[in-house]
């Protein structure tokens, strides 16, 4: 009999510790911290975020010493790392971000090749998404705020960016009275392929059991809930990594779908 209470009390403290033991998310300070925040902040899964300062090696070095159970990267860094961590990807919670803002309209892709272009983010999704339209122009790559203000100066009369940054660009631009054409990047592949903008990976198939509900959870209250999405995303962001960011234009972005969150799994 005291064998049996004693089993009891000990599955039952067990499976407490355990339910309490938060999952550990990282991410770099982009709008995949967005969807941590909320996931935090409405108590949608038991966890705690970690900021991810530096880069994907960064990333990579929290993921092998154990000190996340989940991160948040851009597609393409996860196909690798997932091959050589050994993680599981667990789908993708962005489904529109990276833009291309013309001075002029453009009916297709091959129009670009008229434009002078300038974009940002070497070696992330604006970058790889764009070469992937295989435009014969190179365009130049800089620092962002040397991009904007190319753009803005009229020496360059096209740029591409990820959101929120697309959305700072619009707001300059509506207030220097100068016209602009938005279109998403994806929108101009000639191909019923769906690329993914970032991934969740995790380092279980438990893990993502609770993190993929969660994540769905998430996007619909974005969806519906736009203005305290950017108040959460505010207070976060200047807690964990005591930076400014464009929170205006983060709204903007999300208002206007520009910045999309859905909740998808891709399959190649």
């Amino acid at each position: 009999m005291k064998r049996y209470i004693f089993t009891i009390f000990f599955t039952a403290f067990f499976s407490l510790f355990a339910h309490g033991t938060p999952i550990k998310i990282g991410s770099l300070s982009n709008p995949n911290v967005v969807v941590a925040f909320v996931m935090k902040e409405k108590n949608y899964a038991e966890m705690q975020f970690v900021p991810v300062m530096g880069d994907v090696s960064t990333m990579v070095g929290l993921m092998k010493s154990g000190k996340v159970d989940a991160v948040f990267v851009n597609y393409e860094a996860a196909q690798k790392l997932a091959k050589d961590l050994n993680w599981v990807y667990a789908g993708s919670s962005i489904s529109k971000a990276v833009h291309i803002i013309t001075t002029e309209p453009i009916k297709d892709k091959t129009d670009l090749e008229r434009f002078n272009i300038v974009g940002s983010f070497r070696g992330g999704s604006p970058d790889i998404l764009f070469r992937k339209l295989n435009i014969k122009k190179e365009p130049l790559f800089t620092d962002l705020n040397i991009a904007v203000q190319l753009f803005l100066k009229g020496e360059y009369n096209a740029i591409f960016l990820p959101e929120p940054h697309v959305s700072n660009v619009i707001l300059k631009m509506k207030k220097l009275n100068k016209n602009y054409y938005v279109y998403d990047i994806l929108s101009l592949y000639n191909t019923p392929y769906r690329y993914p903008i970032n991934a969740l990976l995790v380092k279980d198939l438990e893990t993502q059991k609770i993190l993929v509900e969660a994540t769905k959870k998430v996007v619909e209250f974005i969806e519906n809930n736009p203005e305290e999405t950017v108040k959460i995303f505010n207070k976060n962001f200047k807690n964990y990594f005591n930076m400014e960011f464009p929170s205006a234009a983060l709204e903007e972005a999300i208002k206007n779908k520009r910045l999309k969150f859905e909740y998808f799994e891709h399959k190649e």
